[in-house]
Protein backbone atom coordinates (compact mmCIF):
# COMPACT_ATOMS: atom_id res chain seq x y z
CA UNK A 1 0.00 0.00 0.00
CA UNK A 2 0.97 3.63 -0.61
CA UNK A 3 -0.49 6.32 1.63
CA UNK A 4 -0.94 9.79 0.14
CA UNK A 5 -1.30 13.02 2.14
CA UNK A 6 -2.53 16.39 0.84
CA UNK A 7 -2.57 19.59 2.93
CA UNK A 8 -1.62 22.40 0.56
CA UNK A 9 -4.42 24.77 1.54
CA UNK A 10 -7.55 24.20 3.61
CA UNK A 11 -8.42 20.60 2.71
CA UNK A 12 -6.97 17.72 4.73
CA UNK A 13 -6.92 14.54 2.65
CA UNK A 14 -5.60 10.97 2.94
CA UNK A 15 -5.76 8.18 0.37
CA UNK A 16 -4.55 4.61 0.16
CA UNK A 17 -3.46 3.05 -3.13
CA UNK A 18 -2.85 -0.66 -3.64
CA UNK A 19 0.41 -0.61 -5.61
CA UNK A 20 0.21 -4.27 -6.64
CA UNK A 21 -3.25 -3.89 -8.17
CA UNK A 22 -2.23 -0.68 -9.94
CA UNK A 23 0.95 -2.25 -11.34
CA UNK A 24 -1.12 -5.18 -12.60
CA UNK A 25 -3.20 -2.78 -14.69
CA UNK A 26 -6.13 -2.45 -12.32
CA UNK A 27 -8.71 0.30 -12.67
CA UNK A 28 -9.06 3.10 -10.07
CA UNK A 29 -12.07 1.36 -8.56
CA UNK A 30 -9.76 -1.55 -7.73
CA UNK A 31 -6.56 0.15 -6.61
CA UNK A 32 -7.93 3.30 -4.93
CA UNK A 33 -8.74 1.65 -1.61
CA UNK A 34 -9.52 4.74 0.48
CA UNK A 35 -10.06 8.39 -0.46
CA UNK A 36 -10.92 10.58 2.55
CA UNK A 37 -11.15 14.36 2.82
CA UNK A 38 -11.97 16.79 5.63
CA UNK A 39 -13.21 20.16 4.39
CA UNK A 40 -12.57 23.34 6.34
CA UNK A 41 -15.03 25.51 4.38
CA UNK A 42 -17.32 26.05 7.37
CA UNK A 43 -14.37 27.13 9.53
CA UNK A 44 -13.32 29.87 7.10
CA UNK A 45 -16.83 31.02 6.17
CA UNK A 46 -16.99 33.82 8.79
CA UNK A 47 -13.80 35.36 7.37
CA UNK A 48 -14.80 35.29 3.70
CA UNK A 49 -11.65 33.37 2.71
CA UNK A 50 -8.99 30.96 3.91
CA UNK A 51 -7.14 32.04 7.07
CA UNK A 52 -3.67 30.38 6.83
CA UNK A 53 -3.09 30.04 10.60
CA UNK A 54 -6.52 28.51 11.13
CA UNK A 55 -6.01 26.14 8.21
CA UNK A 56 -2.72 24.85 9.67
CA UNK A 57 -4.31 24.25 13.07
CA UNK A 58 -7.14 22.28 11.49
CA UNK A 59 -4.65 20.07 9.62
CA UNK A 60 -3.02 19.22 12.96
CA UNK A 61 -6.37 17.89 14.17
CA UNK A 62 -7.60 16.33 10.94
CA UNK A 63 -4.63 14.43 9.51
CA UNK A 64 -4.06 11.93 12.37
CA UNK A 65 -7.80 11.26 12.52
CA UNK A 66 -8.11 10.75 8.76
CA UNK A 67 -5.02 8.55 8.71
CA UNK A 68 -6.33 6.16 11.36
CA UNK A 69 -9.79 6.15 9.78
CA UNK A 70 -8.21 5.24 6.45
CA UNK A 71 -6.38 2.27 7.95
CA UNK A 72 -9.53 1.11 9.74
CA UNK A 73 -11.65 1.47 6.60
CA UNK A 74 -9.13 -0.55 4.56
CA UNK A 75 -8.86 -3.14 7.31
CA UNK A 76 -5.08 -2.93 7.45
CA UNK A 77 -2.36 -2.01 9.94
CA UNK A 78 0.49 0.46 9.43
CA UNK A 79 2.99 -2.29 8.54
CA UNK A 80 1.14 -2.84 5.24
CA UNK A 81 2.19 0.62 4.02
CA UNK A 82 5.35 0.55 1.90
CA UNK A 83 5.62 4.20 0.75
CA UNK A 84 4.35 7.69 1.59
CA UNK A 85 3.51 10.35 -1.02
CA UNK A 86 2.96 13.87 0.28
CA UNK A 87 2.36 17.32 -1.17
CA UNK A 88 5.51 19.42 -0.76
CA UNK A 89 4.15 22.48 -2.55
CA UNK A 90 3.01 24.84 -3.84
CA UNK A 91 0.55 26.08 -1.24
CA UNK A 92 0.28 27.75 2.16
CA UNK A 93 3.54 27.31 4.03
CA UNK A 94 1.96 26.44 7.39
CA UNK A 95 -0.46 23.95 5.87
CA UNK A 96 2.26 22.29 3.82
CA UNK A 97 4.50 22.07 6.88
CA UNK A 98 1.90 20.10 8.87
CA UNK A 99 1.31 17.54 6.14
CA UNK A 100 4.99 17.20 5.25
CA UNK A 101 6.12 16.73 8.85
CA UNK A 102 3.36 14.19 9.46
CA UNK A 103 4.51 12.23 6.41
CA UNK A 104 8.21 12.54 7.31
CA UNK A 105 7.61 11.24 10.82
CA UNK A 106 5.61 8.25 9.61
CA UNK A 107 8.09 7.38 6.83
CA UNK A 108 11.03 7.61 9.23
CA UNK A 109 9.33 5.52 11.92
CA UNK A 110 8.49 2.74 9.43
CA UNK A 111 11.70 2.90 7.38
CA UNK A 112 9.79 3.41 4.13
CA UNK A 113 10.47 5.93 1.34
CA UNK A 114 8.95 9.39 1.32
CA UNK A 115 7.91 10.73 -2.10
CA UNK A 116 7.57 14.54 -2.24
CA UNK A 117 4.94 15.49 -4.81
CA UNK A 118 4.28 18.74 -6.65
CA UNK A 119 0.60 19.62 -6.10
CA UNK A 120 0.32 20.93 -9.66
CA UNK A 121 1.66 17.66 -11.04
CA UNK A 122 -1.09 15.97 -9.05
CA UNK A 123 -3.71 17.98 -10.92
CA UNK A 124 -2.08 17.09 -14.24
CA UNK A 125 -2.36 13.36 -13.54
CA UNK A 126 -5.83 13.45 -11.93
CA UNK A 127 -7.05 12.12 -15.28
CA UNK A 128 -5.48 8.75 -14.39
CA UNK A 129 -8.36 8.31 -11.94
CA UNK A 130 -10.79 8.06 -14.87
CA UNK A 131 -9.47 4.61 -15.80
CA UNK A 132 -7.75 3.20 -18.85
CA UNK A 133 -10.50 3.98 -21.35
CA UNK A 134 -11.15 7.61 -20.40
CA UNK A 135 -7.80 8.95 -19.20
CA UNK A 136 -5.83 11.19 -21.58
CA UNK A 137 -2.85 9.64 -23.34
CA UNK A 138 0.32 11.76 -23.63
CA UNK A 139 0.99 14.02 -25.33
CA UNK A 140 -1.87 16.24 -24.18
CA UNK A 141 -2.45 19.79 -22.95
CA UNK A 142 -3.49 20.41 -19.34
CA UNK A 143 -5.38 23.50 -18.19
CA UNK A 144 -5.11 23.86 -14.42
CA UNK A 145 -7.49 26.47 -13.02
CA UNK A 146 -8.17 27.08 -9.35
CA UNK A 147 -8.21 29.80 -6.73
CA UNK A 148 -4.43 29.84 -6.60
CA UNK A 149 -3.29 28.59 -10.02
CA UNK A 150 -3.99 29.23 -13.68
CA UNK A 151 -1.66 27.75 -16.25
CA UNK A 152 -1.45 25.75 -19.47
CA UNK A 153 1.15 23.01 -19.77
CA UNK A 154 2.21 20.64 -22.51
CA UNK A 155 2.39 17.12 -21.08
CA UNK A 156 4.74 15.06 -23.22
CA UNK A 157 5.03 12.23 -20.69
CA UNK A 158 5.30 11.72 -16.95
CA UNK A 159 7.91 14.19 -15.69
CA UNK A 160 8.28 15.83 -19.09
CA UNK A 161 6.42 19.14 -19.13
CA UNK A 162 6.60 22.52 -20.84
CA UNK A 163 4.85 25.59 -19.48
CA UNK A 164 2.78 27.18 -22.26
CA UNK A 165 0.98 29.99 -20.43
CA UNK A 166 0.45 31.24 -16.89
CA UNK A 167 -1.34 34.12 -15.22
CA UNK A 168 0.53 37.36 -14.72
CA UNK A 169 -1.58 38.37 -11.74
CA UNK A 170 -4.78 36.83 -10.33
CA UNK A 171 -5.70 33.20 -10.84
CA UNK A 172 -9.03 32.55 -12.57
CA UNK A 173 -10.58 31.20 -9.38
CA UNK A 174 -9.34 34.21 -7.46
CA UNK A 175 -11.03 36.47 -10.01
CA UNK A 176 -14.28 34.54 -9.62
CA UNK A 177 -14.09 34.97 -5.84
CA UNK A 178 -13.22 38.68 -5.99
CA UNK A 179 -16.04 39.45 -8.42
CA UNK A 180 -18.39 37.49 -6.16
CA UNK A 181 -17.28 39.67 -3.24
CA UNK A 182 -18.01 42.80 -5.29
CA UNK A 183 -21.48 41.36 -5.95
CA UNK A 184 -21.90 40.79 -2.19
CA UNK A 185 -22.18 37.01 -2.58
CA UNK A 186 -21.30 34.64 0.29
CA UNK A 187 -18.11 32.55 0.56
CA UNK A 188 -17.05 30.48 -1.33
CA UNK A 189 -17.71 33.03 -4.03
CA UNK A 190 -16.94 31.13 -7.26
CA UNK A 191 -19.83 28.62 -7.07
CA UNK A 192 -22.20 31.34 -5.86
CA UNK A 193 -21.31 33.57 -8.82
CA UNK A 194 -21.87 30.68 -11.25
CA UNK A 195 -25.32 30.04 -9.76
CA UNK A 196 -26.27 33.70 -10.04
CA UNK A 197 -24.95 33.85 -13.61
CA UNK A 198 -27.36 31.11 -14.72
CA UNK A 199 -30.22 33.64 -14.71
CA UNK A 200 -28.17 36.47 -16.23
CA UNK A 201 -27.60 37.93 -19.71
CA UNK A 202 -23.90 37.40 -20.44
CA UNK A 203 -23.97 39.86 -23.36
CA UNK A 204 -25.39 42.84 -21.48
CA UNK A 205 -22.04 44.21 -20.31
CA UNK A 206 -19.00 43.77 -22.61
CA UNK A 207 -16.07 43.24 -20.26
CA UNK A 208 -12.36 43.19 -21.20
CA UNK A 209 -10.42 40.03 -22.06
CA UNK A 210 -6.80 40.87 -21.30
CA UNK A 211 -3.71 39.89 -23.31
CA UNK A 212 -5.66 38.35 -26.18
CA UNK A 213 -2.61 38.56 -28.45
CA UNK A 214 -0.22 36.96 -25.95
CA UNK A 215 -0.48 33.13 -26.07
CA UNK A 216 1.88 32.75 -23.09
CA UNK A 217 -0.04 34.79 -20.51
CA UNK A 218 -3.38 35.05 -18.77
CA UNK A 219 -4.50 38.13 -16.83
CA UNK A 220 -7.59 38.71 -14.72
CA UNK A 221 -6.82 41.77 -12.58
CA UNK A 222 -8.11 44.15 -15.26
CA UNK A 223 -11.42 42.29 -15.40
CA UNK A 224 -11.83 42.61 -11.65
CA UNK A 225 -11.20 46.37 -11.89
CA UNK A 226 -13.67 46.69 -14.79
CA UNK A 227 -16.39 44.94 -12.76
CA UNK A 228 -15.67 47.19 -9.79
CA UNK A 229 -16.08 50.29 -11.99
CA UNK A 230 -19.22 48.87 -13.59
CA UNK A 231 -20.86 48.32 -10.22
CA UNK A 232 -19.82 51.82 -9.08
CA UNK A 233 -21.63 53.29 -12.10
CA UNK A 234 -24.96 52.27 -10.59
CA UNK A 235 -26.50 53.72 -7.48
CA UNK A 236 -26.39 51.59 -4.34
CA UNK A 237 -30.18 51.45 -4.34
CA UNK A 238 -30.37 50.14 -7.93
CA UNK A 239 -27.62 47.62 -7.32
CA UNK A 240 -29.27 46.17 -4.22
CA UNK A 241 -32.88 46.29 -5.42
CA UNK A 242 -32.37 44.91 -8.95
CA UNK A 243 -31.53 41.17 -8.84
CA UNK A 244 -31.45 40.98 -12.65
CA UNK A 245 -28.71 43.62 -12.78
CA UNK A 246 -26.53 41.60 -10.43
CA UNK A 247 -27.23 38.41 -12.40
CA UNK A 248 -26.27 40.11 -15.67
CA UNK A 249 -23.02 41.39 -14.19
CA UNK A 250 -22.23 37.90 -12.88
CA UNK A 251 -22.96 36.29 -16.25
CA UNK A 252 -20.91 38.90 -18.14
CA UNK A 253 -17.94 38.44 -15.81
CA UNK A 254 -18.16 34.66 -16.03
CA UNK A 255 -18.25 34.82 -19.82
CA UNK A 256 -15.14 37.05 -19.91
CA UNK A 257 -13.19 34.70 -17.63
CA UNK A 258 -14.22 31.66 -19.67
CA UNK A 259 -13.34 33.32 -22.99
CA UNK A 260 -9.89 34.20 -21.63
CA UNK A 261 -9.24 30.54 -20.73
CA UNK A 262 -10.86 28.82 -23.70
CA UNK A 263 -9.29 30.71 -26.58
CA UNK A 264 -5.70 30.12 -25.50
CA UNK A 265 -6.34 26.51 -24.53
CA UNK A 266 -7.85 25.63 -27.90
CA UNK A 267 -5.08 27.49 -29.73
CA UNK A 268 -2.45 25.54 -27.79
CA UNK A 269 -4.11 22.20 -28.55
CA UNK A 270 -4.25 23.03 -32.26
CA UNK A 271 -0.69 24.37 -32.37
CA UNK A 272 0.74 21.26 -30.67
CA UNK A 273 -1.56 18.92 -32.61
CA UNK A 274 -2.63 16.97 -29.51
CA UNK A 275 -5.81 14.92 -29.34
CA UNK A 276 -6.85 15.70 -25.77
CA UNK A 277 -7.07 18.57 -23.31
CA UNK A 278 -7.37 17.87 -19.61
CA UNK A 279 -8.93 20.43 -17.28
CA UNK A 280 -8.50 20.24 -13.52
CA UNK A 281 -8.60 22.44 -10.43
CA UNK A 282 -11.61 23.84 -8.61
CA UNK A 283 -12.68 26.11 -11.49
CA UNK A 284 -13.10 22.99 -13.64
CA UNK A 285 -16.45 22.63 -11.86
CA UNK A 286 -17.76 25.68 -13.75
CA UNK A 287 -20.33 24.40 -16.27
CA UNK A 288 -19.97 27.33 -18.67
CA UNK A 289 -16.23 26.68 -18.87
CA UNK A 290 -16.67 22.95 -19.42
CA UNK A 291 -19.38 23.29 -22.07
CA UNK A 292 -17.66 26.11 -23.95
CA UNK A 293 -14.29 24.37 -23.98
CA UNK A 294 -15.82 21.04 -24.99
CA UNK A 295 -17.73 22.68 -27.88
CA UNK A 296 -14.71 24.57 -29.18
CA UNK A 297 -12.46 21.52 -28.96
CA UNK A 298 -14.98 19.28 -30.72
CA UNK A 299 -15.04 21.78 -33.60
CA UNK A 300 -11.31 21.04 -33.94
CA UNK A 301 -11.84 17.26 -33.65
CA UNK A 302 -10.29 17.18 -30.18
CA UNK A 303 -11.73 15.98 -26.90
CA UNK A 304 -11.98 17.39 -23.40
CA UNK A 305 -11.08 15.24 -20.41
CA UNK A 306 -12.40 16.37 -17.04
CA UNK A 307 -12.14 14.24 -13.89
CA UNK A 308 -15.12 14.17 -11.51
CA UNK A 309 -15.26 17.20 -9.22
CA UNK A 310 -13.92 15.27 -6.22
CA UNK A 311 -10.64 14.79 -8.10
CA UNK A 312 -10.55 18.25 -9.70
CA UNK A 313 -10.42 20.04 -6.37
CA UNK A 314 -7.64 19.35 -3.84
CA UNK A 315 -7.49 15.65 -2.95
CA UNK A 316 -5.01 12.98 -1.90
CA UNK A 317 -5.89 10.47 -4.62
CA UNK A 318 -4.12 12.53 -7.30
CA UNK A 319 -1.08 12.85 -5.02
CA UNK A 320 -1.09 9.08 -4.60
CA UNK A 321 -1.27 8.55 -8.37
CA UNK A 322 1.84 10.69 -8.86
CA UNK A 323 3.58 8.77 -6.06
CA UNK A 324 2.77 5.46 -7.76
CA UNK A 325 3.95 6.77 -11.14
CA UNK A 326 7.17 7.99 -9.52
CA UNK A 327 7.86 4.57 -7.99
CA UNK A 328 7.24 2.85 -11.31
CA UNK A 329 9.34 5.31 -13.33
CA UNK A 330 12.26 5.23 -10.90
CA UNK A 331 12.28 1.67 -9.54
CA UNK A 332 16.07 1.34 -9.61
CA UNK A 333 16.73 4.43 -7.46
CA UNK A 334 14.10 3.44 -4.91
CA UNK A 335 15.53 -0.08 -4.74
CA UNK A 336 19.01 1.34 -4.20
CA UNK A 337 17.67 3.66 -1.50
CA UNK A 338 16.20 0.70 0.38
CA UNK A 339 19.67 -0.85 0.45
CA UNK A 340 21.40 2.29 1.77
CA UNK A 341 18.64 4.20 3.62
CA UNK A 342 20.26 7.62 3.21
CA UNK A 343 17.67 10.28 4.04
CA UNK A 344 13.94 9.62 3.80
CA UNK A 345 14.00 8.67 0.13
CA UNK A 346 15.98 9.19 -3.10
CA UNK A 347 14.69 12.77 -3.32
CA UNK A 348 13.87 13.35 0.35
CA UNK A 349 16.72 14.37 2.69
CA UNK A 350 15.96 14.60 6.41
CA UNK A 351 15.75 18.40 6.20
CA UNK A 352 13.21 18.37 3.35
CA UNK A 353 11.14 21.55 3.66
CA UNK A 354 7.93 22.88 2.07
CA UNK A 355 8.02 24.84 -1.18
CA UNK A 356 5.16 27.38 -1.02
CA UNK A 357 6.13 28.43 -4.55
CA UNK A 358 6.96 25.50 -6.83
CA UNK A 359 6.31 26.11 -10.56
CA UNK A 360 5.56 23.10 -12.73
CA UNK A 361 8.60 23.90 -14.88
CA UNK A 362 10.92 23.89 -11.85
CA UNK A 363 13.24 20.85 -12.12
CA UNK A 364 13.03 20.06 -8.43
CA UNK A 365 10.05 17.76 -8.88
CA UNK A 366 11.55 15.72 -11.72
CA UNK A 367 12.76 12.31 -10.45
CA UNK A 368 16.52 12.09 -10.16
CA UNK A 369 17.20 15.68 -11.20
CA UNK A 370 20.14 17.45 -9.59
CA UNK A 371 17.82 19.95 -7.95
CA UNK A 372 15.31 17.34 -6.76
CA UNK A 373 15.91 18.25 -3.12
Amino acid sequence: MLVAIESSCDESAVSLIDLEKRSAGGEPGDYLVVDFLASQAAKHLPYGGVVPELAAREHIKNLPKLFHEALASAGITADRISAVAVTRGPGLNGSLLIGLNFAKAFAYSRGIPLIPVNHLEGHIWAGELLGSQAKPKPPFVALIVSGGHTFLVSVRDFGNYEMLARTRDDAAGECFDKVATLLQLPYPGGPELARLAESGNANRFPLPISLQDDPTSFSFSGLKTAVNRLIASFSSEDFISDPQLRADIAASAEQAIVANLVEKTVAAAVSLNVQSVLISGGVAANLRLRKTLEKRLSEKNKNLVCPPLQWCTDNAAMIGVVGALRLKADEKRYFEWKQNRIGLGPDAPFDLSPLPRWPIDDGRFIPGSRSAT
